[in-house]
């Protein structure tokens, strides 16, 4: 999946699967990191939450070692974990495996599960509080070893060590998603990724200052065949529909509260932009369905426009990773026309 364009890494992140039957869960994020090894993505999102049946770090750790090249994104959010044990695992991570560790900084779970764990900051609050943590975190890994102190409002160290000293080409990476105010200034103040969902209207511009963007894709050779695989996989749930419903009740999150609203303005969207997946409960983003060029188009589209870094949620099936890893040869093909001086071929890892 990974490709290179005007010598710029564009790096491809898939995720866990959602999967709430408890037999099945392990193995399907099993599953799902084989493919992701693969068909050469960068790394697998793993998630945080009251709900996770696997704590991230731990299945941040089956990344590393079932795979030859894959790295993890995980997710990490305050109320969970101090700082410094989250520096502690990137630079474990890093001394035991030489390969990187992502951070996917989030400040969002559901409210009750803010309230279960008796975190009771405001949104602004809370991500004053996730600045400070990403600081001490990148503190901590860049800090050749040397001692840390930090005075901040929610964190403070003193003469605090990370050891051993992390090379600087392992150094993590924030990512951070949102399009509240706070989660902008934020990921600037971090100099983090900043992610955005796939737009509505594809000529739109995006978010300025993002260079991510997060969607799901079901394609195939044709148009009419990438529909009715995608309308198999995510068929009408009407249960579901209540649950989304009912969670819209149980967040503050700014992205999710504008995705609702845009499922009752479909009529507005680019064709092959499909809400109904995120309706209905079974995914958290918005879906492409298109031919196998369609896909290769919007691909190329958004890396022209600046994307480096893209979070896909792929159905949990071999198929689908071969049918989107055939479209980013495709974009990779395109790109290379005006990245390169001549026509070649693209450079893959």
């Amino acid at each position: 999946m990974r490709f290179k364009y005007a010598d710029e890494a564009i790096e491809v992140f898939t995720i866990s699967p959602r999967t709430t039957v408890v037999e099945e869960y392990w193995q399907n994020i099993e599953q799902v990191i084989s493919w992701s090894d693969q068909y050469d993505a960068t790394g697998i999102l793993l998630f945080e939450g009251n709900d996770t049946f696997v704590q991230p770090w731990l299945a941040g750790h089956a990344t590393f070692t079932n795979t030859e090249r894959l790295c993890p994104l995980v997710a990490v959010n305050p109320v969970y974990m101090h700082p410094f044990t989250a520096a502690k695992m990137v630079s474990s991570f890093a001394y035991l495996y030489g390969r990187k560790t992502y951070l996917n900084m989030i400040t969002g779970t559901a409210l009750s599960y803010l309230d279960a764990l008796g975190d009771d900051l405001n949104k602004e609050q809370r991500y004053d509080r996730l600045r400070e943590y990403s600081e001490v975190i990148s503190q901590l890994t860049s800090s050749g070893g040397e001692p840390v102190s930090y005075d901040g409002e929610y964190y403070k160290t003193k003469n605090l060590k990370l050891e051993p000293a992390m090379p600087d080409d392992l150094q993590p990476v924030f990512y951070i998603a949102g399009q509240s105010e706070a989660a902008l200034k934020t990921a600037k103040a971090i100099d983090a990724v900043h992610m955005q969902m796939l737009p509505a209207q594809l000529d739109a511009a995006l978010t300025a200052g993002a260079t991510g963007i997060h969607f799901g894709i079901v394609t195939r050779e044709s148009e009419e065949s990438a529909w009715q695989a995608a309308k198999e996989i995510f068929p009408p749930d009407a249960a579901g529909r209540r649950m989304q419903a009912f969670s819209m009740t149980n967040t503050d999150s700014v992205w999710k509260q504008r995705m609702m609203m845009a499922t009752k303005m479909g009529e507005n969207a680019e064709p092959g932009y499909w809400l109904e997946p995120f309706r209905n409960f079974q995914a958290d983003c918005p879906y492409f369905i298109g031919s196998r060029s369609q896909v290769a188009g919007l691909i190329a589209a958004i890396v022209r426009k600046g994307i480096r870094h893209i979070i896909l949620d792929i159905p949990r099936a071999e198929q689908e990773f071969a049918e989107i890893d055939a479209a980013f040869a495709c974009a990779a093909e395109s790109l290379a026309a005006d990245a390169l001086p001549s026509a070649e071929a693209p450079i893959r890892k």
